[in-house]
């Protein structure tokens, strides 16, 4: 979600997923004992976070069991696209809800598909969710959760490393991004202009998701409310959905 490219994935959204060579095939078996996630190398910069007080109101709400994929191809490290969560799943309406407690209805929007190579993914790619708020004098508020890529860990974890690191070099007072095992994620980060970025990981197979935040203006102190608890605790939502198995 780099900087150059992120009004287009806020508006439009299409998904890549390329043909990533050198990966073998993977499982979902697991180890009893696998470390939570750290960043590998200090960097400065990066905030190590945790979820909002309970005292806040903002809570956690299970999305349902923890997805499972496996490759189709050994030599091809993408998870095939008939395997992915719809997007409409990806986050609940009750989770939005646990989230922003502020909210008085959260309604399912535009749902559209991606792209997968030559053609479209098998489901729907991104979804727009609308919020309404209470006091918020009936502006529109809106979250579009969208999946970019799903496959092996290395080769998902490489291209959104990379995007990561070309909007922190870049980095804006205000945007914030998220040492490894924030939130149990492996990665986040949290722009100046409400996109938001979330990837995680099993150890073995790994998931790209885009977070877009549009309005939310109405809430008390909102963009510390959006950076300190709307965002972390539907990070945490994601995460839970694929936690670390794999050392």
């Amino acid at each position: 979600m780099a900087r150059a490219r992120a009004a287009y994935v806020g508006t439009s959204v299409v998904v890549a997923v390329g043909l990533l060579a050198g990966c073998g095939g993977g499982g979902s078996s697991g180890t009893k004992s696998a470390p939570p996630w750290t960043e590998g190398s200090t960097q400065d910069g990066l905030i190590a976070a945790k979820l909002p007080a309970a005292s806040s109101g903002r809570k956690v709400v299970s999305g349902g069991a923890p997805w499972s994929f496996t490759l189709a191809k050994a030599d091809d490290p993408n998870v095939p696209s008939s395997q992915w969560p719809s997007a409409d799943s990806v986050l609940t309406s009750e989770q939005l809800r646990g989230a922003i407690p502020e909210a008085t209805s959260v309604t399912l929007g535009k749902c559209v598909k991606g792209v997968n190579g030559p053609s479209s993914t098998d489901k729907n790619a991104s979804c727009t969710w609308s919020v309404a708020l209470k006091g918020g004098g009936g502006y529109t508020n809106e979250i579009v959760v969208s999946i970019v890529t799903i496959g092996a860990d290395e080769k998902v974890s490489e291209p959104w490393t990379s995007e990561r690191n070309t909007d922190f070099s870049s980095r804006k007072s205000g945007e914030r991004f998220f040492t490894s095992g924030s939130f149990s994620a492996k990665g986040s980060y949290y722009l100046d202009n409400n996109l938001s970025s979330v990837l995680v990981s099993d150890g073995n197979l790994a998931a790209w998701i885009n977070l877009t935040f549009n309005g939310f203006n109405s809430l008390n102190d909102s963009r510390n409310t959006m950076l300190t608890g709307v965002f972390p605790v539907l990070a945490k939502d994601l995460a839970d959905r694929m936690p670390r198995k794999y050392a």
